[in-house]
C-alpha cells in the first residue's frame, strides 16, 4: 500500500531594500515553481524601507501569486526578518521557506524540500544548494566563491542560511519561538546564528542539494576589495556566533586555531605564488588569490577581538 501523503501548508518568504530590478528577478522565478500535490503554497515579502517603492510591484505579482506584502520602515535584516516572523504568526503555515532578493529560484525547489521533509519527519530545518555565479569580469585568481556541492545530500550540518526551510514551531512563540538576533542587523550573519539557535534546542538541520537557488555575484560585490571584505566579515560573524553559542574558553581556542591556520595557509600560498610566477603565471595567480582570502579570513578573527563591526549591509548593492 503506498504511503499516505499528508496535506501541508507552505510560505516562501523574502525580504528586500531598494532592489526593485532583483526582486521581480526572484519573484517571477519563484511565480513557476511546481508545486506538488497535496501543498498549499503562499508568499510573504517585506520591504524593508522608509516609505513603501514595491507598490508596482506587488500590485504585478498579487495577480500571480498569494502574496502577503508587509513594510518594515527600520534599516536592516534582522528588523525585516523579524517582521516576516511576526506576519507569520497570524498565517500558520506548517513550513516556511526563505530565500534571497537577489537569487533564482529552481522550479523543482519546493519539490525537492517537501521530498525531504517527508523523507526525514526527524527533521525541522532544512538547507537547500545556494550556488553563486561569477561575472565573467571577475578573473580566475581572486578569492573563491564557495559553493556546497560537495555535501552529501541528506547529510546532518551545523549551520544554514540564505536558502532554507524550517517547520512552524522553530518560530512558534507557543513552541520555541526563535527570533533573529539585532545583534547582527547590519553586519550579516544573522541567519547562520537563527540555525545556530535552533540546533541548541536539540533541533537537526539536514542538506537538500537538489533544492536550489542561484544568485549571480553583482559587480559591486566582484572587485578584489569586495571579496577580501566579505572574507573578513563572514569570519568576524563566525567568530562573534561561537562566543555567543559556545563556552568562551573553548570559542577562544577555535578562533586561535582558526587564525593559526588561515595565516599559515596564507603563508604557504604565498611563497607558492611567488617562487611559481617566472614559470606558471595562472597557476601563481590562484595561489595569490588563495593566500589574499586566508590572511583576510585571519583578519576577521582579530577583528572581532580587537577592532570594529563592518557594517557590510548598510551600503546596498545591486538593483
Amino acid at each position: 500500500m503506498p504511503a499516505k501523503v499528508i496535506p501541508l501548508s507552505f510560505c516562501i518568504t523574502l525580504c528586500s531594500r531598494q532592489r526593485p530590478v532583483l526582486l521581480k528577478r526572484a519573484l517571477t522565478s519563484l511565480c513557476a515553481l511546481e508545486i506538488p500535490e497535496n501543498v498549499s503554497l503562499s508568499f510573504v515579502l517585506v520591504e524593508n524601507n522608509e516609505t513603501q517603492q514595491y507598490a508596482d510591484i506587488v500590485s504585478e505579482f498579487s495577480a500571480k501569486m498569494p502574496l502577503t506584502y508587509v513594510l518594515e520602515p527600520r534599516a536592516g535584516l534582522t528588523y525585516a526578518r523579524n517582521k516576516i516572523l511576526e506576519t507569520l504568526q497570524g498565517m500558520r503555515a506548517d513550513w516556511v521557506g526563505s530565500v534571497d532578493d537577489d537569487q533564482i529560484i529552481f522550479p523543482d525547489w519546493l519539490i525537492q524540500m517537501v521530498t525531504a521533509i517527508q523523507q526525514y519527519p526527524d527533521t525541522h530545518m532544512f538547507v537547500g544548494n545556494w550556488r553563486r555565479i561569477r561575472p565573467a569580469s571577475m578573473p580566475d585568481w581572486y578569492p573563491s566563491v564557495i559553493v556546497n556541492d560537495n555535501i552529501r545530500d541528506g547529510a546532518q550540518i551545523s549551520t544554514g542560511g540564505a536558502n532554507y526551510a524550517y517547520h512552524f514551531s522553530v518560530i512558534d512563540e507557543n513552541a520555541h519561538g526563535l527570533k533573529f538576533d539585532m545583534a547582527y542587523n547590519l553586519i550579516g550573519g544573522e541567519d547562520t546564528d537563527f540555525s545556530k539557535q535552533y540546533t541548541h534546542t536539540g533541533g537537526i538541520i539536514r542538506y537538500v542539494k537538489r533544492a536550489i537557488t542561484e544568485e549571480d555575484i553583482h559587480p559591486e560585490r566582484a572587485t578584489l576589495k569586495a571579496r577580501l571584505t566579505r572574507s573578513l566579515v563572514v569570519e568576524y560573524n563566525l567568530a562573534k556566533i561561537r562566543h555567543q553559542h559556545s563556552n568562551a574558553v573553548i570559542a577562544l581556542l577555535w578562533s586561535l586555531q582558526i587564525f593559526y591556520r588561515c595565516s599559515t595557509l596564507g603563508i604557504i600560498n604565498m611563497v607558492l605564488a611567488g617562487g611559481a610566477l617566472p614559470f606558471r603565471e595562472k597557476w601563481a595567480m590562484r595561489r595569490y588569490g588563495v593566500s589574499l582570502r586566508f590572511f583576510w579570513q585571519a583578519a576577521g578573527v582579530v577583528r572581532y577581538y580587537f577592532g570594529q563591526q563592518e557594517e557590510l549591509y548598510r551600503h546596498i548593492d545591486g538593483n
